[in-house]
């Protein structure tokens, strides 16, 4: 299958490890064994999407390492004005161009409108993304955008998600295809261009074993692939089950469960009411975790969490650390899909007392 297309496009989503030593951090540092650029190109893929909020975790260093390996083929973070750059490829007499985008991670990402210097990825919602793609569109023939964005492990995208996918479209991109959520999200037709809101995992194991991710992220091992289809000026595209098989093979899944649970999310996006009513629970279940990190953060309700929070700024000072550095509100804070989560969760609160 991957082999019938002229261009294959992977999302490449940890870099190479670097031979280089870092100091401990809080968020964990991925990265993928030096074999995978050869594996994936091996199996015919041509093009790597690197805007993602892992590319940076081994710094310049792992970013550099990546890029003397994927070369040319890989799109979405460099310098300022690379990572905006559309990626253009002509076959078959036509100029196909990608443009690749990630939300505001922890590092890594071009979010600071103050600094642009040094390397980043491109930031999806920086205030020139709409430009770039107007002027993306007016080099090639065919423009898709590559968003890495939305909420993890949920099966449908935020309102937020839907509008700003929708306004790629409406700025001239001819497909937008989504990663991050680690699990698929459903997929619309909007001004008869496609919009895929997340293809899920193509291949992402644990080092815990095949079971680790299953118990409670039902979806993690399945995924999607989408082939484009460009024949007489016209884009076709359809939709591929595949599934993870303990860690050792990529398989279509032909399973009529797979087929269903895909009926139910995309009619999520047709149906208002069903897809309130869906996102209400999502937010009751995932905002609840989001809103605990601001009560953690600022209100602290009880006397030993007070306490504790005393201590812990006391302690921070003495060792000359900066006491209001809090990883956890500032990654929510930062990433505007979670934000938006805990926005919609904090409205359902007001709705309820």
């Amino acid at each position: 299958m991957i082999a019938s297309c002229d261009l294959k496009v992977i999302n490449f989503e940890v870099p190479l490890k670097p031979d280089v030593k870092l100091p401990p951090q809080k968020r964990l540092r991925f990265s993928q064994h030096d074999d995978v650029p050869d594996f994936l190109r091996g199996i015919g893929f041509n093009l790597f999407s690197i805007a993602t909020n892992h590319t940076f975790d081994w710094g310049e260093a792992g970013y550099q390492k990546t890029m003397d390996v994927l070369k040319d083929a890989a799109f979405g973070a460099g310098s300022y004005n690379e990572a905006y750059k559309v990626k253009v490829v002509e076959v078959n007499g036509m100029k196909i161009g990608f443009l690749a985008f990630c939300f505001s991670s922890y590092t890594g990402v071009f979010d600071d409108v103050t600094n642009h210097e040094g390397l980043g990825c491109a930031y999806i919602n920086d205030l020139k993304v709409n430009h770039v793609i107007i002027e993306a569109k007016q080099q090639v023939d065919y423009l898709f955008v590559l968003p890495h964005d939305g909420i993890e492990y949920i099966d449908i995208p935020l309102p937020e998600t839907i509008a700003r996918y929708r306004d790629f479209i409406d700025w001239g991109a001819d497909a937008v295809i989504g990663t991050h959520p680690h699990c698929p999200q459903g997929w619309e037709t909007y001004k008869d261009k496609p919009i895929f809101y997340s293809l899920g995992n193509f291949l992402f194991n644990s080092k815990r074993g095949y079971d680790y991710r299953a118990w409670n992220r039902p979806h993690w091992y399945e995924g999607l692939c989408v082939i484009m289809t460009i024949k007489d000026g016209m884009l076709s595209w359809e939709i591929v089950n595949i599934k993870n098989v303990d860690n050792l093979a990529i398989e279509i899944d032909f399973e009529d469960a797979r087929n269903k649970h895909n009926e139910t999310i995309c009619q999520y996006l047709l149906n208002k009411e069903c897809y309130c009513k869906y996102l209400e629970r999502v937010c009751k279940d995932l905002g609840s975790k989001e809103q605990a990190i601001v009560d953690k953060t600022i209100h602290h309700k009880t006397l030993l969490q007070c306490t504790k929070l005393l201590l812990k700024c006391w302690i921070n000072k003495l060792m000359g650390k900066n006491v209001t550095n809090d990883y956890y509100l500032l990654r929510l804070l930062k990433h505007d899909t979670r934000r938006h989560l805990l926005v919609w969760t904090l409205k359902q609160n007001q709705k309820n007392v």
